[in-house]
């Protein structure tokens, strides 16, 4: 008699042991914003901690995420203080601060090779934007003239709007295209001549 009660007891707790996991499991959703303006910040990766499950805001800074209760979220985004907070509700609102030593001087070398600044074996030269700024022209290109030592700015045309030609260090591709690759928050802008 007693070895069938046991029997029924671990019968039971075996087949309700999964609903009682999955019972544990829910979806957590929530708001990034910044600390300094209260504005939403799109792209926050958010990760379980120890997991590889995770998720990142979207363009309102809004996120859900499947988690158990008492897990952990860290909250990353480049300039930012990583922030770890624990599941304690189903709605989870989190502010970011702005981390100054988060941001070094880092230069992006060929094939996405980053070296500091005075670790290169070549001049690197940087323009900023209050000298960019100073001179209005049509277009970003020509303010780079006189400003960077091997840059050589020519128009392609008179008119205003018409783009640039611009030879860093002279002549030198085979295919006749020596114009610089320009790169503005992940946007590959085209300073094709015609």
């Amino acid at each position: 008699m007693r070895f069938k009660i046991t029997g029924l007891i671990a019968l039971v707790i075996t087949l309700f042991a999964p609903f009682a996991i999955m019972a544990q499991a829910i979806d957590v959703s929530g708001t990034v914003t910044s600390s300094e303006d209260g504005l939403p910040m799109p792209g926050v990766s958010i990760i379980v901690a120890g997991t590889t499950n995770g998720t990142s805001t979207d363009f309102d800074g809004n996120y859900t995420i499947s988690v158990n209760q008492g897990d952990k979220l860290v909250f990353s985004f480049i300039g930012y203080a990583d922030k770890t907070v624990v599941v304690s509700g189903t709605t989870m609102n989190v502010k970011l601060t702005p981390d100054a030593e988060a941001l070094e001087e880092v230069v992006v070398t060929a094939l996405g090779i980053s070296r500091e600044k005075k670790a290169l074996g070549y001049s690197v030269a940087e323009v900023g934007s209050e000298e960019v700024n100073s001179v209005p022209t049509t277009d970003i290109s020509s303010n780079l003239s006189g400003k960077v030592a091997g840059v050589q700015v020519s128009s392609s045309s008179g008119n205003m709007g018409g783009s640039s030609r611009v030879l860093l260090r002279g002549a030198s591709s085979l295919q006749s295209n020596n114009q610089p690759l320009y790169v503005v928050d992940g946007t590959v802008i085209d300073n094709s001549n015609f």
